[in-house]
């Protein structure tokens, strides 16, 4: 009977010690999506409490995002104790690269149809980033390609998944928190022009789970934003 008693209380520390580790996982990983997104609520935390950090506009995203990826790659060396592998960093593959032109390319080709057929009309989001100094949206080009990538792409996507067991709900979770402030920005039209472009970078992670790839193609998507600028400051 006493020996019963020791083989049931052997299995059940195991079962506990999982349940711990689940725990324990739970709570670094909201942590580190806490960090990722942090770009997102806290410009908003500073200005609803009277914060003057002495920047603003547009152009302070690119202070918000060096730092939050920053702080996010040092959490998942130093907290995590994971490779920056764990969140997609790693070399890219020449497959992953034509992936991310061939992706490009059908995004280009929808535009052309768009803007040709259907052209939207000029919104307040475009025309305030073309007002920019044109090394300040430049900056923001680069810094949306690259930090954009890690934040909101490769340690959301990995984690929730590896939270959830299940791929797909990590992508239903992460595409509408990006999606939702280029719509607040941009307007509705922004879903059929330019949204366009962040299908395609959820389609190239699926497909290659390289953050490099996926930040070469977002740059690329991000580039023509110099047209009207440099417009704006050849015609002002």
């Amino acid at each position: 009977m006493n020996g019963e008693a020791e083989s049931s209380h052997q299995r059940t520390r195991p079962a506990a010690g999982a349940t711990r580790d689940a725990r324990a996982l739970w709570a670094v990983s909201l942590v580190g999506l806490l960090v990722a997104y942090s770009p997102m609520w806290l410009p908003r935390l500073r200005d609803a409490l009277g914060v003057e950090l002495g920047f603003g506009g547009p152009a302070s995203s690119i202070v918000w995002n060096v730092l939050a990826a920053a702080i996010l790659m040092a959490f998942v060396l130093l907290v995590e104790k994971r490779p920056l592998a764990s969140i997609g960093m790693r070399k890219p593959r020449s497959k992953d690269l034509e992936w991310a032109l061939y992706l490009f390319g059908i995004y280009m080709a929808w535009q052309w149809v768009v803007m040709t057929f259907f052209p939207p009309a000029p919104d307040s989001g475009t025309a305030t980033i073309a007002s920019l100094p044109i090394v300040a949206v430049l900056g923001l080009i680069i810094s949306a390609a690259v930090f954009e990538e890690i934040l909101y792409r490769g340690y959301p996507i990995e984690r929730l998944s590896e939270l959830t067991g299940r791929r797909w709900i990590a992508y239903a979770v992460t595409a509408p928190l990006f999606v939702a402030p280029h719509i607040v920005f941009f307007g509705p039209h922004w879903l059929w022009t330019a949204g366009v472009g962040t299908i395609a970078l959820y389609v190239l992670y699926a497909k290659t789970r390289n953050l490099p790839a996926c930040m070469l193609l977002h740059l690329c998507i991000n580039l023509p934003i110099l047209i009207p600028t440099i417009a704006h400051h050849v015609g002002g």
